[in-house]
Formats: C-alpha cells, structure tokens, sequence
C-alpha cells in the first residue's frame, strides 16, 4: 500500500478546505484593512477636533474613545499616559493578531494541518489573546475604577494554548510512529 497515495473523497475534502482557507484569509484582510483606515480616520478626526476645528461645517462632533467598559474620554489628550499607552499596545495585539490567522490560513490552504509551523501560530494566537486579556485587567484597575476582573479573554487565550500544546504532543507522537520501522 502506497502512503503518499490520497483517496478521491480525501482529496476533495482537501480541496475543500483550501477554498474555505482561502476565503477566510481574504475576509480577515478586507477586515484589517477596513480598521485600518477607520482608524486613521478617528484619529484624523480627533486631531482635528483637539486642535477647536469642525471636521464638518455647521455640526459639532463628539468622540467617545473607550478602550474599557469603565474608561471613556472625549479627547486623546484628556486620556492618561498608561491608559494612551495600554490601548496603543491593546490595538498592536490585535493587528499582529490578524497577521497570524491570515499566515494560519495560508498553511491550511497549502495543505500543512498538523505541522510544528501551525503549532507555532497557534501559540502566537494563544500568547495574544491572553495578552490581550492582561491588557484589559490592567485597564480596569486603572483609575477611575480601581476594580480587577478576570476577563474571559485572559481565559481564553490560555485555553489556546494549552490546545496548542496538546496538538505539538500529538504531532511529536506522530513524528516517532513515522519514525518507527
């Protein structure tokens, strides 16, 4: 029995996969891409706004920068140094975040399912949502509400990493059965 041979039915589920990964990469970059330039638009707009202009004549505009559910400010310069600081790092996360999947994506769509290259971006995307969630529970105790909660982010990301890990023992397992004659 050949190894390297593929069933027809297996084949077509690969294909499949490989449309679907294609698709999903595209769609994460349209996303990155549309926030992107959504912020690069707010912080226009805000610039123009702290400098007393009007981004549209006649109307005066308002802006709610939130990077907690505790913390809102009107202006970039009313915000904390930490607080400018954390949601700089909290929008660096999720931009690095993008880059991963859509690298993710693009192995799957080369056929790599179980690979330590696949591993690797998993416990990127473990190491980042978790981050993330750090972030977030230094933001809540910042003032003015001084309160620490765990968020589910926090949880989450370690739960992809220890997905992670189970998935580079797995592929080790694998490696020394191939291994063994």
């Amino acid at each position: 029995m050949n190894i390297n041979y593929m069933s027809p039915k297996a084949g077509s589920r690969l294909n499949r996969i490989k449309v679907v990964s294609r698709i999903v990469r595209a769609l994460i970059a349209i996303w990155a891409v549309f926030v992107t330039l959504m912020t690069a638009l707010a912080v226009l707009q805000f610039i123009a706004v702290s400098l007393g202009s009007r981004v549209f004549p006649g109307e005066s505009m308002t802006f709610h920068i939130t990077f907690s559910p505790h913390q809102v400010y009107s202006f970039p310069c009313d915000m904390p140094w930490p607080v400018l600081l954390l949601g700089s790092v909290q929008l660096g996360l999720i931009g690095f975040g993008a880059i991963t999947l859509i690298r993710l994506f693009r192995l799957y769509e080369g056929g790599s399912f179980f690979a330590a290259g696949n591993v690797r971006c998993i416990q990127i995307l473990g190491f980042i949502v978790a981050g993330y969630g750090l972030i977030q529970i230094a933001l809540e105790f910042l003032p003015p509400n001084r309160s620490v909660e765990i968020g589910g982010s926090l949880v989450f990301g370690l739960l992809i990493l220890f997905i992670a890990w189970i998935m580079d023992e797995g592929r080790k397992i694998q490696e020394e059965q191939e291994l063994t004659v």
